[in-house]
């Protein structure tokens, strides 16, 4: 299956981005399509969580694709969770956040924490817009 991109609410509140074990830079791209597609069908704030799980290897190029993809990410985008608990997973992540200077990317052990993250980060979002 490779990556699969989709509402993890009928609210659409929150993009859910899930890679499978295996998966190509082709399905990297078209994931990173659909987000925008999401993305652009609403005018509000909304989050993402992408569940990464348990890598045992990185990819050739993964710095370069992994920048250009958090890059292209649609503005209404406030908060991206990236589910692992993977120690590979995590140092990698730490490189492309600290290289690419990415303010609003999180990293979280659980979907639920990801999920509160959000949520949390959605009412700070809200709050702003009304003041």
């Amino acid at each position: 299956m490779g990556l699969q991109v989709y509402w993890e609410d009928e609210q659409k509140v929150i993009i859910r981005q899930v890679y499978d074990l295996t998966w190509t830079w082709d399905e990297f791209l078209k994931a990173f399509e659909e987000i925008r597609r999401l993305g652009s069908e609403v005018d509000y704030p909304i989050g993402m969580i992408s569940e990464i799980g348990l890598i045992r290897s990185v990819p050739p190029n993964a710095i370069l694709y992994g920048a250009r993809g958090i890059r292209s990410l649609p503005n209404n985008i406030f908060l991206t969770v990236m589910v692992t608990s993977s120690p590979l997973a995590l140092s990698f992540l730490k490189v492309i956040l600290s290289v690419g200077q990415f303010q609003n990317i999180r990293t979280a052990p659980t979907v639920e924490i990801a999920r509160q993250m959000i949520a949390e980060k959605h009412v700070s979002q809200m709050t702003k817009m009304r003041v």
